[in-house]
């Protein structure tokens, strides 16, 4: 892989690159993205916490907005050590700093309501109903129908679904989604399965499938492993943020004690005693640890992006691997603690597991209710419609199916739109659907 195709700034799906003498390309898809209905949604969708009350901790979009942060600095680090390299395929540091913040704002535009816990239950319950449904008889579905994963619908949104929809959705260069494909195979590939799950991991629908290869093609990633090289930027960001910040979070709601953080973050932060005990308050050393922490590690996922840059540019890492893998291993070791108190202490903490619980019956009512209407729809376009699909299909407003739409993709209108909910929305909405 080269930096020039990778830097491709031709916008999907078929417009040549068009320079702008006052505007960088990948800020332009900064403002596409942020100004887009689906960033909006993230303000009240679950980052760990579902409908916390308090301001201070994080939902989806302020975890997104810190992860471009960190991002931006990541590449321009990165790109800062690759100066000459870039120059050579005509881009400069703050090129690729720019592409990796706007990746990282587009990170997380497909997580459904709330959250990971949202994931699964879409991907199952959408299983279920294939197998209930019998796979309607005159209809030819994908059988990928049955799986779901954040990534792939964000691919969705960016290339399809949202924006300008069915022709081109957001119409972002093809290097920032060449960037944003974290998984670059399909929800049937081996590689997708997850603790022996198939279809958990994967980036794109069978809908998107030539999207995606138009991608891969024009950005010219190639290998075992055909990642962009700013994907590996945008994941180190991603964890280095949630790391620090789901913690912070958990010392926030006095899930764990401000020792707890302390004891974690401070030999990532390399802090001296003397400087922790002159910040007065929790919240002071916390942002000091915080702070320091998080200079260091991007510091050394420079390093390491940069150590590896051969294998990168040649698609020959390891699926699974990330930059925080390969890091120096003092702070691979300090890190991999941090992760596995998150892991055992918040991800099944009693309160989010309960509104996880409860996310089960909220997203199988909504699910159920509008995949009828446009099943209803599927099979009966040019048709005049019962009662309550039609009801259905009129809440769906953007994301109503259009009459030239595949059976496949016409069924993945629900999903969008149930997807595409906010955790208040989604709950509020099921509550109605049932009379309450």
């Amino acid at each position: 892989m080269d930096w020039a195709a990778l830097f491709n700034t031709g916008r999907f799906p078929a417009s040549p690159a068009r320079p702008n003498p006052n505007r960088n390309p990948f800020q332009i898809d900064q403002d596409r993205i942020v100004f887009s209905r689906p960033f909006r949604r993230l303000q009240q969708k679950t980052q760990v916490h579902p409908m916390v009350a308090n301001a201070h901790v994080r939902n989806r979009l302020l975890h997104t907005l810190e992860v471009a942060s960190v991002g931006r600095s990541i590449g321009f680090a990165v790109g800062s050590e690759l100066r000459t390299e870039l120059a050579v395929a005509g881009r400069t540091p703050d090129d690729l700093g720019y592409l990796v913040q706007a990746v990282c704002l587009a990170h997380d535009i497909g997580n459904p309501p709330f959250g990971h816990a949202g994931e699964e239950v879409i991907a199952t319950f959408m299983g279920e109903w294939l197998e209930r449904t019998g796979r309607p008889s005159g209809l030819e579905l994908d059988d990928d129908l049955r799986f779901f994963d954040g990534n792939a619908q964000g691919f969705r949104i960016l290339t399809r679904a949202d924006g300008y929809r069915d022709r081109g959705g957001l119409k972002v260069t093809f290097a920032s989604l060449g960037a944003f494909i974290k998984y670059p195979w399909d929800a049937t590939d081996p590689r997708a399965a997850k603790g022996g799950v198939p279809g958990v991991k994967f980036n794109h629908f069978a809908t998107e499938r030539a999207g995606f290869e138009a991608v891969l093609a024009a950005c010219g990633m190639e290998g075992p492993l055909p990642r962009h090289p700013a994907v590996w930027l945008m994941e180190a960001a991603d964890d280095i943020t949630y790391g620090l910040a789901d913690l912070e979070d958990a010392v926030e709601l006095q899930i764990v004690p401000y020792r707890t953080y302390e004891a974690l973050v401070a030999p990532l932060a390399e802090v001296t005693r003397e400087r922790l005990e002159a910040e007065e308050s929790v919240p002071q050393k916390v942002a000091l640890l915080r702070s320091l922490a998080a200079g260091r590690l991007i510091n050394t996922v420079k390093d390491s992006f940069c150590a590896h840059r051969d294998r990168l540019l040649a698609g020959e890492m390891r699926a699974g691997e990330g930059l925080m893998d390969l890091c120096e291993p003092e702070v691979r070791e300090a890190f991999r603690k941090l992760a596995e108190t998150n892991r055992d202490t918040l991800y099944m903490h009693p309160r989010k597991v309960e509104f996880e619980i409860g996310a089960r019956d909220v997203l199988e009512k909504t699910l159920t209710v509008f995949l009828e209407a446009c099943l209803a729809y599927a099979q009966g376009q040019g048709e005049r419609l019962a009662l309550r699909p039609r009801q259905a299909l009129s809440l769906m407003q953007d994301y109503h199916p259009k009459p030239d739409f595949s059976p496949s993709e016409t069924i993945r209108c629900a999903v969008d739109f149930v997807a595409g909910m906010t955790d208040h929305y989604a709950a509020t909405l099921a509550a109605r659907l049932r009379g309450l």
